[in-house]
């Protein structure tokens, strides 16, 4: 045999070698099954937690529109049977398109609730890039810059690329601490006022076309009860809702005599320290208002922490503010975009963060102050592509069914006056919660 072949087969034989011990040490349990996980959280939402009056059958439709030559996804789902329904405008996180949130939107749909989600494709575009570099990262195999390359050796590579292939030279890439830098540039472009004021034009122009649909009897639009209209928001979509309810940014924001809310929902909002006046930008937030956190909600953006996004329920006039939060649990856990597994495996797992179907994780913090301030000034290996903590599997399962229970008893008291429902988030949800979180009023 020549040389050069024993030499090749060797070489080749080395590598398989390499690549399949490095399989085995990183590999982790396998996820359960959809139908385990569908039981799991039925079993959340069981014993004790609430019970909308009736469960509908749902439809969907999903659109692309445009405005001012940008495309906006679109999609609306809601019952199935013909009727007027309240009307939701859900509004997704950075990276997420619209049909994100799936769980959030689907069990008020179910509960009777028209649910209209919006986002613009570069909004939803935006992270693609830092996405295909993390698809070659395993956070917990590789937690920090020492093993770039290390992760480089794991990534899949035709021989005839031109940056190196399986026997050239290894393939070059940002670091991880870089692609943090990067991602964090990016966040805060999207959270800048500038940003923000193009994201409330599209939102009152989309209103007004949906208007402009359910006036045409276009199926599902013509459901629309446009007399109780809802805003709800994840993330980036929350700093949009509170600015279209009036939080005060300090520059002049477009406002809509049109869009007339009469309640709001806002996950994981953005509270950033940077902008000052805390205690009085929140004040014209009156209307009744859930807020959804969780103890370890650090966005991955070093823009807001967990200790701090309970300022939007803690400044807000008083009246028909809720704040449900919940213990242990990361950013991810609150995009409402998996059925179970991932989210119930790690509810608060830190350093990961989603585009669209994917996950997001935060680090330590707490209510009220107190804690590291993660996302804001902790390390930044707990970013976006630090090693994850687990905690218990069930508590996960337990916080997305507390999720979809206080929301929907929310909804269903402000805007059906159901007495039960009032019973329920008042004199109930506090012991159901036990140790997946707190549920405050004032």
């Amino acid at each position: 045999m020549p040389q050069a072949h024993k030499f090749f087969k060797s070489r080749h034989l080395l590598l398989c070698c390499s690549l399949l011990l490095l399989t085995a040490c990183s590999s982790r349990p396998p996820l359960p099954s959809q139908e385990d996980q569908q039981e799991k959280l039925s079993e959340a939402l069981g014993n004790g937690a609430y019970k909308t009056a009736r469960s509908f059958a749902v439809d969907a439709t999903h659109d692309v529109w445009i405005y001012q030559q940008t495309a906006l996804e679109v999609e609306l789902i809601g019952p199935s049977t013909p009727g007027s329904y309240p009307l939701i405008i859900y509004l997704p996180s950075l990276g997420e398109d619209a049909i994100a949130g799936r769980l959030w939107r689907e069990t008020w749909a179910k509960a009777g609730y028209l649910v209209f989600s919006m986002q613009p494709v570069p909004v939803s575009q935006a992270l693609k890039a830092l996405e295909a570099e993390r698809r070659f990262d395993d956070p917990e195999e590789i937690p920090d810059d020492e093993n770039v390359e290390l992760a480089d050796e794991n990534m899949e590579l035709r021989p005839d690329q031109a940056s190196g292939g399986w026997f050239g030279d290894k393939p070059r890439r940002q670091s991880r601490s870089a692609r943090e830098s990067e991602l964090r540039y990016v966040g805060h472009q999207y959270f800048a006022v500038e940003n923000l004021k193009i994201r409330l034009e599209q939102l009152f122009w989309a209103y007004r076309q949906v208007q402009t649909r359910a006036g045409l009897r276009q199926p599902l639009y013509a459901s629309a009860d446009l007399s109780k209209v809802i805003l709800a928001g994840y993330d980036l979509g929350a700093q949009t809702v509170t600015a279209a309810l009036g939080e005060n940014f300090g520059a002049g924001l477009p406002h809509s005599d049109e869009l007339k809310p009469v309640a709001a929902m806002v996950l994981s909002p953005s509270v950033d320290l940077a902008e000052g006046n805390v205690r009085s930008r929140f004040q014209a937030l009156r209307l009744p208002m859930l807020t959804i956190t969780g103890s370890e909600d650090n966005d991955p953006y070093a823009i807001s922490s967990a200790a701090v996004r309970t300022a939007v329920w803690e400044q807000a006039p008083a009246g028909g503010k809720y704040l449900l939060l919940l213990r242990g649990a990361g950013h991810r856990l609150l995009a409402g975009n998996e059925l179970g597994g991932r989210f119930g495996l790690s509810g608060a797992r830190r350093g990961e963060f989603g585009m669209g179907g994917m996950e997001s994780g935060g680090g330590p913090g707490g209510h009220g102050g107190g804690g590291r301030r993660g996302a804001a000034g902790g390390s930044p290996s707990m970013g976006l592509f630090g090693k994850p903590e687990r905690q218990d599997p069930n508590l996960g399962y337990k916080q997305v069914a507390a999720i979809a229970s206080v929301s929907s008893a929310f909804l269903d008291m402000v805007i059906k006056k159901d007495e039960f429902a009032q019973a329920w988030l008042n004199e109930k949800a506090g012991k159901w919660l036990d140790r997946a979180g707190t549920l405050q009023t004032r």
